[in-house]
This record gives structure tokens, sequence and C-alpha cells, in this order.
């Protein structure tokens, strides 16, 4: 219990912005994996093509920011926990600040590499003629790549947040 109590906002904010991220990643996937090879109007377009070169560098970089991220924010709170005295205390209060900097940074370069790669699939399903015929499983997908995208922006502002708080409190003399 003493352990929890000395858990600064900061912590709080970060464990939260791990778990909504950790959501958008799987709604991310479940978009992915639905919107792959689906038709989206009238024949013309693909959602999802996985040999297509925005779709490849959407996955590459989704993929590499979101391990990147959780391990950076993993790593800021298990860090942020230990006291260390001298040069390794602020070496480490280096390391805790820059991957709550960071971490924020790579939610945002995913939430961009996701809209890029989403970019015709959005286009076409929500902005197209209305005489061509829009499949209603290329609007769930849409729509299911909208929410993954307000995953993943409240993840990034949640990020940026909590990096302006303390990550533990100080102790009382």
């Amino acid at each position: 219990m003493k352990f929890i109590k000395k858990l600064g906002i900061g912590t709080w904010i970060s464990l939260a912005t791990v778990v909504v991220f950790i959501i958008a990643l799987i709604i991310y996937g479940a978009a992915l994996s639905a919107g792959t090879d689906l038709l989206i109007a009238s024949g013309s377009q693909l959602f999802y093509v996985l040999d297509r070169a925005e779709d490849m560098a959407m996955i590459s970089a989704v993929t590499t920011c979101g391990i990147l991220t959780v391990i950076f924010l993993a790593a800021s709170i298990v860090l942020a926990q230990f006291e260390f005295k001298g040069i390794v205390g602020k070496a480490c209060e280096f390391v805790v600040g820059a991957l709550r900097i960071v971490a924020p940074a790579l939610i945002i370069v995913a939430l961009l590499n996701f809209v890029y790669g989403s970019f015709t699939g959005l286009g076409w399903t929500f902005f197209s003629n209305e005489e061509l015929v829009i499949a209603p499983e290329a609007i769930a997908v849409g729509k299911q790549v909208i929410v993954g995208l307000v995953f993943f922006a409240i993840a990034a502002v949640a990020g940026i947040v909590a990096s302006f708080f303390a990550m533990t409190k100080k102790e009382q003399a």
C-alpha cells in the first residue's frame, strides 16, 4: 500500500496512456485485418493492400512506434520508482524525462502513419461520388479506423500531459 501511495499523478496518467495506446493498437490491428483487400468504392480501390507502398510504410511505422512506445512508457514508469543518489540518480532522472518526451512523439508518428496508410480508403469511403456503390463493410472499416485514430490522439495527448507531472510524490519530512 505504501508503494501505491508513493506514485505520482504522472505515473497514473502514464499508465492510462499505456492502456489507451494498447487499445488503439488493437483497434488498428482489427481495422487493418478487416480492411485488407476490401473493395471500397464501386470495385475501383482497395482499403488496404499489404504490398502497396503506403500500406507497407504504415504497417512498419505503426508497429515499430507501437513497440517502442510501450517499452519507453513502461521503462519510464519503472525507472522513476527507484531512488538513486548522485550521478546515477541524475542520469536516471534524465533518461526517464527523455523517455516521457519521446513516447508521445512516437504515438504521434504512429497516428500520422495510420492516417497516411488509411487516407485512400477513408477518402473513397466517405468522400466519393454519390453514384458509386460503397460497401457497408468499407463504411464499418472506415468507422473503425476513425475510432482508432481518436484513441491514438487521446493516448498522445495523455502522454504529453503526463510529462508535466511528477512520477513519484515527494516524501514529507
